[in-house]
């Protein structure tokens, strides 16, 4: 039977029914948690479809939709447990060490949704090479990294090709290596004694990824894990090639960049230009040298010549990943970065296309170029 609020708070006034009232106010406080939780959980979730996103934008953030979510795993253990609790009673079942397993259960299980649900921090470790597990935090061992890229960044800033240099420094691992002018990048021999490696990188919320990016070019950041595995020799034959053939494309081109084909498919258009000459605007050069030219350069030169507009936002984190300060296309003509919908890129060589390595959570503006064949701006929802 249910109660009625004014007879639960009656039993709150008297001590003798204080502690059954209180478990039926609980359990109704719990139900309507539910009720409202299990909407709003819906309403924020549907920011997955385009056309929900586009009808009220960010009025309900895809975040609350997961904090949505753990509060209500916890109200429906709290108001279950309190069911389970008031069952027994009813069937005149009512003993201590019951009432203890519920609480048990209820507790554990409260936990393990909270352990779950809390966004995933750092890994225990920041380098892998093969099996090997390595350590790598300047930042808190106040350590002083020097490029081996000084042409391509600032002072304080390096590569994940200078975490290894580091790691050799100390004797942790053992690298050969050498500088290929013709791939304008440095070469790994051998580390640990084993030839044929390749690296995948991510940053801070990310995930392993292929990735088709000289390691000399590829910026390190807080947060950022690198992950060395050997590779099939045709595999590193593929890289190298592309390299070659970026290097060769700039000097026919008396080192201007010229990017053949642009293609932005947005969501309500879709555009392709030719043969864009890009320059440069040092965006970045609080981490790149004057003069290094990124992905994000050829967006902006579209919009130097009038092909398009755009605008530019500064992300400092996203949910899950903590460090990101990196600027995104927010905007390119009319189409405006909405909800889990806005613009994704990818750039290099064409054998590499999506979904290939030239897809990678780097962003736009810490992607160093050299020559690449094509870049593709694209809508698309996460």
């Amino acid at each position: 039977m249910k109660l009625k609020l004014h007879r639960i708070i009656e039993g709150l006034r008297s001590e003798k029914a204080y502690y059954t009232s209180l478990l039926r106010l609980i359990q109704r406080i719990t139900k309507w948690a539910i009720i409202i939780l299990a909407i709003l959980i819906g309403i924020s979730g549907l920011l997955y479809f385009e056309w929900y996103a586009l009808l009220f934008g960010d009025f309900f953030l895809f975040d609350w939709h997961i904090d949505y979510n753990l509060l209500l795993l916890l109200f429906l253990i709290i108001h279950i447990g309190i069911g389970a609790k008031f069952y027994l009673t009813r069937k005149k079942i009512n003993h201590w060490s019951l009432n203890l397993l519920i609480f048990l259960v209820s507790s554990s299980l409260m936990i393990t949704v909270g352990v779950v649900n809390i966004p995933p921090g750092r890994q225990s470790f920041d380098v892998r090479i093969g099996n090997e597990l390595y350590n790598f935090d300047p930042v808190k061992d106040q350590i002083q990294i020097n490029s081996s890229r000084p042409d391509v960044f600032q002072p304080g800033s390096f590569s994940l090709f200078d975490v290894l240099l580091y790691l050799n420094s100390t004797g942790e691992v053992n690298i050969t290596y050498h500088f290929d002018a013709s791939m304008n990048t440095y070469i790994i021999d051998t580390l640990n004694g084993e030839v044929n490696w390749w690296y995948y990188a991510y940053y801070s919320g990310g995930s392993l990824e292929p990735n088709a990016v000289r390691i000399d070019f590829y910026p390190w950041k807080p947060e950022t894990t690198l992950i060395m595995l050997q590779a099939e020799q045709s595999l590193i034959d593929d890289m190298y090639s592309t390299f070659q053939e970026e290097v060769s494309n700039l000097a026919a081109t008396n080192g201007t960049v010229i990017v053949p084909v642009v293609t932005i498919n947005g969501r309500t258009f879709n555009q392709e230009f030719y043969n864009i000459s890009v320059s440069v605007h040092n965006l970045r050069n609080d981490t790149f040298q004057n003069g290094v030219i990124t992905a994000m350069d050829i967006v902006m030169s579209l919009g130097d010549l009038g092909h398009i507009t755009y605008e530019l936002n500064w992300y400092e984190s996203f949910r899950g990943a903590y460090y990101v300060h990196s600027y995104f296309v927010e905007k390119i003509n009319d189409d405006e970065t909405i909800g889990r919908c806005g613009f994704l890129y990818e750039v290099g060589d064409n054998d590499f296309k999506y979904p290939g390595p030239n897809y990678i959570f780097l962003a736009s503006d810490e992607r160093v170029i050299i020559s690449p064949e094509y870049l593709r701006f694209f809508w698309d929802c996460l």
